[in-house]
């Protein structure tokens, strides 16, 4: 199915690549991941100009969060609930995302666009039922999705000559960025732990022992 799909792009460019996309983020089964991987090769090759392709994308990735947050925040629960109830995976995703947003609010809005993107189209209508401020889920959404747009396009862009073997262990390309994000906060708490240390030290030199009371 997905070679389908990505037959579409050379053919009618950037506005199929958003339609996917848009269809996507909406909680429908469509390849776009792998559609922004193929452009981002394209792009390598002269077939498909990059910024224009990116913009597209992340316009129709933005949009279909902003309906999602909209239908959740205008329907209510009510329409949480029949959307789960249509299946019990849905079901399972509304749960997890419903409990992930109780734990992380607006984060959790920045991270399902991107390190956990499966869970983004079930959270969106959550969080605008939790009656959460369009203005953080705003600012949020757009910066996850930059990243989400940005990394795909840009790993089919360096990666276009085995654009087929990084689809395939790319997949949802989530473990790569997840393996980025923990080893910046495992540095970063690194650096922290020898920072403090280092000032512990500091101190202890340049602080005297102080002697027991009543002595001279």
């Amino acid at each position: 199915m997905n070679e389908q799909f990505l037959a579409l792009v050379p053919v009618y460019g950037i506005p199929v690549m958003a339609l996917i996309v848009f269809l996507g983020c909406l909680g429908i089964p469509m390849p776009a991941a792998v559609i922004m991987l193929f452009g981002g090769s394209l792009a390598a090759s002269g077939d498909l100009p990059m910024l224009p392709a990116i913009a597209a994308c992340f316009a129709a990735a933005s949009t279909s969060d902003q309906i999602g947050y909209w239908v959740g925040r205008k329907g209510g629960a009510k329409y949480v609930e029949r959307f789960a109830a249509r299946g019990p995976k849905r079901q399972r995703l509304v749960d997890r995302a419903q409990d992930y947003l109780e734990r992380r609010g607006v984060l959790a809005i920045f991270f399902t666009r991107w390190l956990l993107a499966q869970f983004g189209p079930y959270i969106n209508p959550v969080a605008g039922a939790a009656g959460m401020r369009w203005r953080a889920f705003s600012a949020a959404s757009v910066c996850g999705q930059i990243i989400w747009v940005s990394t795909y396009s840009l790993l089919g862009f360096m990666f276009s000559r085995n654009i087929i073997a990084v689809a395939h262990v790319a997949g949802n390309a989530t473990g790569f960025l997840a393996a980025g994000v923990i080893s910046l906060a495992l540095f970063w708490y690194i650096t922290r732990v020898l920072h403090f240390s280092i000032k512990r030290r500091r101190r202890r030199r340049y602080l005297k022992p102080r002697g027991r009371r009543g002595q001279p």
